[in-house]
C-alpha cells in the first residue's frame, strides 16, 4: 500500500486525486489485505496512519487523509519510496542471492 500511494504521487504530482485518501477506501483495502494475510488490522491501521503522516499527509476533520503541501516534496517522497522498495521481501531475497 505504501508503494502504491507514493508511486501515484510521484508519477502524477499535479493530480489532486492522488493527494487525497478516502477513509473508507483505505479501511476497506487494509481490511481485505489483513484478512488475507492474517494480520492484526487495528495495528496495521495505526501504523498506516503514522506512515501517512511521515509522507506529509494530514488527517482532515472528515477523517480522510490529505497531502498537506501545495508543492510536492519529491526528494522526501522518493527516499520513502526507495526505503519501501528495499523492504520488499522479493527484492531483499534477490539482493541476497546477488551478494552470495
Amino acid at each position: 500500500m505504501c508503494l502504491h500511494i507514493l508511486w501515484n504521487i510521484l508519477k502524477y504530482p499535479k493530480h489532486i486525486k492522488y493527494r487525497q485518501i478516502h477513509k473508507q477506501a483505505l479501511y476497506n483495502y487494509l481490511s481485505n489485505k489483513c484478512h488475507t494475510l492474517c494480520a492484526d488490522f487495528d495495528q496495521v491501521l495505526i501504523n498506516m496512519g503514522i506512515i501517512l503522516q511521515h509522507y506529509g499527509f494530514k488527517k482532515g476533520y472528515d477523517d480522510n487523509w490529505y497531502y498537506k503541501y501545495d508543492r510536492i516534496q519529491l526528494l522526501h517522497l522518493w527516499n520513502c519510496y526507495r526505503y519501501w522498495i528495499n523492504e520488499q521481501i522479493m527484492y531483499v531475497f534477490t539482493l541476497l542471492l546477488l551478494i552470495k
